[in-house]
């Protein structure tokens, strides 16, 4: 069998001439190489173990695969025939870097190489070529680190100097790709007295305690912050990937406007009692008060019982003497209007609103970034601690809204100054192209169960499409209602 060639070329990559292997080996030439490192879904990179009989580096651990350039062969092709050769695997790749490193190696030899990076991604298992590789295993980048730095003798060279100089590379180019996968977030449970177990029984949630009011869904509240439950990113907090990757989460106008502020707060609430009369402030008041964003906020219902009501606004013509003086008798529901609901209802709660969820109620809301509230009344009770809730009558009263007679109940699509959402009702597949929107965008599954860009998302769950995310898949497997949320500023 003739001998293979390598490509010899200077500093800049430009051919210079063809070199016997073993010849370029034995007098430390420079020549073109590259590597293959192919992940899975899970960021796990597919390693080799070198075949015993190889001339050079037997029994090391290495990257997927690693080889020289055929004369007229890209670097692109050159990959995907050896994957195919040692591996027996098929997937796209892509050039991400590449690095000159010499090393010299125990028998004499010297790889003197220009070597070019390529990554791809597969979940396959690969059907190893024995007489090129003994073994495989798929390992996270952070593991491997540790392991080199430990038993560096287990691995080739070159592997290790990329681990050396490149690793940030690689991991950048990992983040990219799996930033335009769906984000699934732990939810995070408040128990409160009016909470109860809907979010078990109908959304089927692993809640604390049969007083489980809300679920909140996707979340940068401070000490509130959502981490992300599954795959690649697992174990990362929201703000922490913002911070990283502002543009790329959000979407470039919103990053404009907002900085790495994630502005909304999606949430499941269960009222298995009704909430406290309260209300929200505006974003003036609550910046000058708080220093934070208002709340504006949206209901969806995703059930209700026979009779159940919303207490939403005053009734016509009440003043602020009317408010202060039901108050002190402790009448306020009687001016409060109080509107029947069944499932499938839309409501807009604008800062200053007055307003309460009643009994039997669960419902999904969407809202500003916030968690201020000012409880004006709560019906005598006691809080889950035994003592009565503390309330904010002088707060209240500075924040509400006594001229506004909004249209409260909204049909679809509800287009807001502070979000969008969108009830969709999908019977079989939906295909958007939602590049354009330049926002990040939220899909609550109220019921049934769908495949979003390849994500199963059961009823209750959350999913967050990142801004770079330019296609929207969704496959129906169980029809239900699915709430798509983002900014359209």
């Amino acid at each position: 069998m003739q001998e293979e060639h390598v490509i010899l070329v200077n500093k800049q990559d430009e051919p210079i001439g063809l070199c016997p292997k073993m010849e370029a080996h034995q007098k430390a030439l420079l020549h073109r190489a590259f590597s293959v490192f192919v992940f899975n879904d899970e960021g796990k990179l597919l390693m080799q173990q070198r075949a015993a009989h190889k001339y050079h580096s037997p029994k090391l651990w290495t990257n997927t695969v690693c080889s020289h350039q055929r004369q007229g062969e890209s670097n692109v092709e050159a990959g995907k025939r050896r994957l195919q050769e040692e591996m027996g695997m098929q997937t796209e790749l892509k050039e991400i870097f590449h690095f000159i490193y010499k090393a010299r190696f125990d028998n004499g030899l010297t790889e003197h190489e220009l070597d070019h990076v390529l990554i791809g991604f597969s979940n396959n298992q690969p059907v190893i070529n024995t007489d090129e590789v003994m073994n495989f295993r798929w390992e996270r980048l952070e593991n491997i680190q540790k392991d080199i730095q430990n038993n560096p003798k287990k691995y080739t060279e070159w592997f290790k100097i990329i681990f050396q100089n490149s690793l940030q590379n690689l991991q950048k180019e990992l983040d990219k790709y799996f930033l335009t996968k769906p984000l699934l977030f732990e939810p995070i449970f408040k128990e409160k007295p009016w909470g109860g177990k809907k979010l078990k029984t109908i959304l089927n949630k692993n809640i604390p305690s049969e007083h489980t009011g809300e679920s909140w869904e996707i979340s940068t509240v401070k000490n509130n912050i959502s981490t992300v439950l599954t795959g690649y990113f697992a174990g990362k907090n929201l703000q922490e990937l913002i911070d990283q990757y502002p543009k790329e989460i959000l979407g470039s106008k919103i990053y404009k406007k907002f900085q790495t502020d994630f502005p909304l707060l999606v949430k499941y609430i269960d009222a298995a009692n009704d909430l406290s009369i309260q209300v929200h402030p505006n974003d003036q008041m609550a910046q000058s008060e708080h220093r934070a964003f208002g709340k504006n906020e949206l209901w969806y219902i995703v059930q209700a019982d026979d009779k159940a009501v919303l207490y939403i606004g005053f009734k016509n013509n009440t003043t602020q003497l009317d408010y202060l003086q039901h108050l002190q008798n402790g009448t306020l529901e009687n001016i409060l209007n109080k509107i029947p609901v069944q499932t499938g209802d839309i409501y807009y709660i604008p800062a200053g609103t007055v307003h309460a969820i009643g009994k039997g109620i669960l419902l999904a809301e969407v809202q500003q970034t916030s968690d201020i509230t000012y409880r004006i009344y709560d019906w005598n009770r006691q809080g889950l601690d035994g003592k009565p809730r503390q309330l904010h009558t002088d707060l209240a009263l500075k924040a509400i809204d006594f001229s506004a007679k909004p249209d409260f109940k909204q049909s679809n699509p509800i287009k807001t100054p502070y979000f969008t959402v969108n009830k969709l009702n999908i019977e079989k597949t939906l295909q958007k192209d939602i590049d354009q929107l330049d926002s990040f965008v939220i899909l609550m599954n109220t019921q049934g169960k769908y495949r979003i860009n390849g994500q199963y998302l059961n009823a209750g769950e959350t999913l967050l499409l990142p801004a770079v995310v330019t296609q929207m898949n969704i496959e129906t497997v169980q029809k239900g209602v699915l709430l798509m949320i983002y900014l359209d500023i």
